[in-house]
Protein backbone atom coordinates (compact mmCIF):
# COMPACT_ATOMS: atom_id res chain seq x y z
CA UNK A 1 0.00 0.00 0.00
CA UNK A 2 1.32 3.05 -0.96
CA UNK A 3 2.30 6.27 1.55
CA UNK A 4 3.20 9.39 -0.96
CA UNK A 5 2.18 11.71 -1.35
CA UNK A 6 3.43 15.59 -3.18
CA UNK A 7 2.74 18.72 -1.17
CA UNK A 8 2.52 22.23 -2.83
CA UNK A 9 5.98 24.08 -3.26
CA UNK A 10 5.83 27.95 -2.87
CA UNK A 11 4.85 29.59 -5.69
CA UNK A 12 8.11 31.26 -7.41
CA UNK A 13 6.12 34.61 -7.44
CA UNK A 14 5.80 34.74 -3.74
CA UNK A 15 9.62 35.47 -3.16
CA UNK A 16 10.79 39.33 -3.67
CA UNK A 17 14.17 38.23 -4.63
CA UNK A 18 14.50 37.70 -8.55
CA UNK A 19 17.46 35.39 -7.99
CA UNK A 20 15.28 32.80 -5.10
CA UNK A 21 12.37 33.29 -7.71
CA UNK A 22 14.07 31.79 -10.63
CA UNK A 23 15.85 28.65 -8.29
CA UNK A 24 12.10 28.12 -7.29
CA UNK A 25 10.82 28.13 -11.18
CA UNK A 26 13.82 26.25 -12.13
CA UNK A 27 13.41 23.67 -9.64
CA UNK A 28 9.54 23.03 -10.51
CA UNK A 29 9.94 23.07 -14.18
CA UNK A 30 12.93 20.02 -13.59
CA UNK A 31 10.27 18.39 -11.68
CA UNK A 32 7.51 18.60 -13.83
CA UNK A 33 9.82 17.56 -16.90
CA UNK A 34 10.85 14.57 -15.14
CA UNK A 35 7.61 13.74 -13.95
CA UNK A 36 6.20 13.89 -17.50
CA UNK A 37 8.75 11.30 -18.77
CA UNK A 38 8.53 9.07 -15.92
CA UNK A 39 4.72 9.05 -17.18
CA UNK A 40 4.85 8.39 -20.57
CA UNK A 41 8.29 6.27 -20.55
CA UNK A 42 9.23 5.15 -16.77
CA UNK A 43 11.62 5.93 -14.70
CA UNK A 44 14.02 3.93 -15.16
CA UNK A 45 14.02 4.21 -18.56
CA UNK A 46 14.24 7.86 -18.49
CA UNK A 47 17.88 9.43 -18.52
CA UNK A 48 19.39 12.66 -16.66
CA UNK A 49 20.12 13.72 -20.24
CA UNK A 50 16.56 13.42 -21.49
CA UNK A 51 15.33 15.46 -18.07
CA UNK A 52 17.77 18.35 -18.80
CA UNK A 53 16.98 18.48 -22.68
CA UNK A 54 12.98 18.57 -21.73
CA UNK A 55 13.19 21.09 -18.74
CA UNK A 56 16.02 23.26 -21.53
CA UNK A 57 18.79 23.08 -18.71
CA UNK A 58 21.88 21.73 -18.86
CA UNK A 59 23.12 18.49 -17.08
CA UNK A 60 24.88 20.08 -14.63
CA UNK A 61 21.94 22.61 -13.50
CA UNK A 62 19.93 19.42 -12.73
CA UNK A 63 22.64 18.34 -10.66
CA UNK A 64 22.84 21.18 -8.97
CA UNK A 65 18.99 20.88 -7.62
CA UNK A 66 18.56 16.98 -7.30
CA UNK A 67 21.18 14.59 -6.48
CA UNK A 68 19.86 11.71 -8.51
CA UNK A 69 16.36 10.97 -10.50
CA UNK A 70 14.61 9.39 -7.43
CA UNK A 71 15.15 12.69 -5.62
CA UNK A 72 12.66 14.22 -8.13
CA UNK A 73 9.89 12.21 -6.83
CA UNK A 74 10.52 11.49 -3.11
CA UNK A 75 12.77 14.11 -1.63
CA UNK A 76 9.61 16.43 -0.79
CA UNK A 77 7.88 13.62 0.80
CA UNK A 78 8.87 15.01 4.39
CA UNK A 79 8.50 18.52 4.03
CA UNK A 80 6.13 18.94 6.46
CA UNK A 81 6.04 15.73 8.99
CA UNK A 82 7.26 17.95 11.35
CA UNK A 83 3.71 19.94 11.23
CA UNK A 84 2.02 16.64 11.19
CA UNK A 85 4.15 14.93 14.23
CA UNK A 86 3.10 18.88 16.16
CA UNK A 87 -0.93 18.81 15.27
CA UNK A 88 -0.77 15.24 16.93
CA UNK A 89 1.15 16.91 20.19
CA UNK A 90 -1.50 19.22 19.94
CA UNK A 91 -5.22 17.45 20.27
CA UNK A 92 -6.99 17.36 23.56
CA UNK A 93 -5.94 14.63 25.83
CA UNK A 94 -9.26 12.99 25.88
CA UNK A 95 -9.40 11.90 22.29
CA UNK A 96 -8.84 8.28 20.80
CA UNK A 97 -5.24 8.11 19.34
CA UNK A 98 -6.77 6.80 16.02
CA UNK A 99 -9.06 9.83 16.11
CA UNK A 100 -5.93 12.07 17.07
CA UNK A 101 -4.06 11.05 13.90
CA UNK A 102 -7.51 11.40 11.15
CA UNK A 103 -8.08 15.02 12.72
CA UNK A 104 -3.96 15.91 12.65
CA UNK A 105 -3.97 14.58 8.97
CA UNK A 106 -7.10 16.67 8.19
CA UNK A 107 -5.27 19.91 9.64
CA UNK A 108 -1.82 19.12 8.56
CA UNK A 109 -1.70 17.19 5.48
CA UNK A 110 -4.88 17.58 3.58
CA UNK A 111 -4.84 21.08 2.51
CA UNK A 112 -1.64 20.81 1.40
CA UNK A 113 -1.66 18.21 -0.96
CA UNK A 114 -0.93 18.71 -4.62
CA UNK A 115 -3.10 16.43 -6.12
CA UNK A 116 -1.55 16.82 -9.88
CA UNK A 117 1.64 15.93 -8.69
CA UNK A 118 0.91 13.63 -6.20
CA UNK A 119 -0.82 11.63 -8.58
CA UNK A 120 1.81 11.35 -11.47
CA UNK A 121 4.09 10.96 -8.85
CA UNK A 122 2.21 7.70 -7.49
CA UNK A 123 2.26 6.61 -11.23
CA UNK A 124 5.97 7.27 -11.81
CA UNK A 125 6.46 5.11 -8.40
CA UNK A 126 3.73 1.84 -9.22
CA UNK A 127 6.05 1.37 -12.24
CA UNK A 128 9.84 1.09 -10.92
CA UNK A 129 10.70 -1.44 -8.35
CA UNK A 130 13.73 0.79 -7.35
CA UNK A 131 11.34 3.05 -6.64
CA UNK A 132 8.61 1.39 -4.96
CA UNK A 133 11.52 0.11 -2.26
CA UNK A 134 12.77 3.75 -1.35
CA UNK A 135 8.98 4.89 -1.13
CA UNK A 136 8.65 2.08 1.62
CA UNK A 137 11.18 2.92 3.81
CA UNK A 138 9.71 6.91 3.19
CA UNK A 139 6.68 5.51 4.95
CA UNK A 140 8.01 3.49 7.57
CA UNK A 141 9.39 7.12 8.07
CA UNK A 142 6.36 8.48 8.32
CA UNK A 143 5.27 5.79 10.46
CA UNK A 144 8.02 5.70 13.10
CA UNK A 145 7.30 9.62 13.53
CA UNK A 146 3.40 9.36 13.76
CA UNK A 147 4.41 6.82 16.44
CA UNK A 148 7.08 8.23 18.48
CA UNK A 149 5.00 11.64 18.35
CA UNK A 150 1.70 9.07 19.83
CA UNK A 151 4.21 8.15 22.43
CA UNK A 152 4.78 11.63 23.00
CA UNK A 153 1.28 12.74 23.95
CA UNK A 154 1.04 9.88 26.27
CA UNK A 155 4.37 11.04 28.07
CA UNK A 156 5.44 7.21 28.61
CA UNK A 157 8.06 5.69 26.34
CA UNK A 158 7.20 2.17 27.45
CA UNK A 159 3.88 2.80 24.99
CA UNK A 160 5.48 2.65 22.06
CA UNK A 161 4.66 -0.83 21.09
CA UNK A 162 1.01 0.00 21.15
CA UNK A 163 1.65 3.45 19.37
CA UNK A 164 3.18 2.12 16.70
CA UNK A 165 0.38 -0.39 16.59
CA UNK A 166 -1.83 3.16 15.92
CA UNK A 167 0.52 4.58 13.61
CA UNK A 168 0.23 1.87 10.97
CA UNK A 169 -3.26 1.26 11.44
CA UNK A 170 -3.54 5.00 11.11
CA UNK A 171 -1.10 5.28 8.32
CA UNK A 172 -2.41 2.01 6.17
CA UNK A 173 -5.75 3.97 5.92
CA UNK A 174 -4.26 7.21 5.02
CA UNK A 175 -2.72 4.61 2.13
CA UNK A 176 -5.75 3.25 1.13
CA UNK A 177 -7.57 6.45 0.71
CA UNK A 178 -4.39 7.59 -1.31
CA UNK A 179 -4.70 5.30 -4.07
CA UNK A 180 -8.64 5.59 -4.11
CA UNK A 181 -7.76 9.20 -4.90
CA UNK A 182 -5.59 8.78 -7.66
CA UNK A 183 -7.61 5.88 -9.06
CA UNK A 184 -10.03 8.61 -9.78
CA UNK A 185 -7.68 11.22 -10.60
CA UNK A 186 -7.99 13.09 -7.77
CA UNK A 187 -11.86 13.34 -8.44
CA UNK A 188 -13.14 12.35 -5.14
CA UNK A 189 -12.65 14.17 -1.87
CA UNK A 190 -9.55 13.45 -0.13
CA UNK A 191 -10.56 13.94 3.36
CA UNK A 192 -13.64 12.33 2.37
CA UNK A 193 -11.78 9.26 1.43
CA UNK A 194 -9.80 9.64 4.66
CA UNK A 195 -12.96 10.05 7.25
CA UNK A 196 -14.72 7.06 5.49
CA UNK A 197 -11.47 4.77 6.29
CA UNK A 198 -11.56 5.94 9.87
CA UNK A 199 -15.36 5.28 9.76
CA UNK A 200 -15.19 1.99 8.85
CA UNK A 201 -12.77 1.17 11.22
CA UNK A 202 -14.52 1.79 14.33
CA UNK A 203 -17.13 -0.42 12.39
CA UNK A 204 -15.05 -3.00 12.47
CA UNK A 205 -14.31 -2.34 15.73
CA UNK A 206 -17.52 -3.67 16.95
CA UNK A 207 -17.69 -7.14 15.61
Amino acid sequence: MSLQVTFNRPSPEMFADIRTRKKVRTRLTIQDAALDLFSSQGFDETTVEEIALRADVSPSTFFRYFGTKAEIVLSDHDTQLDQLCAEIGNQPEEIRELEVVRRALQVAWVPNIDPVRTIRTERAVGRSAYLCGVAYFVGRRWIDEVGAALARRRDDPDAIEECMMVARTAMGVFGSAIEQWVASDAGEDFGGLIDRGFELLVLMSRY
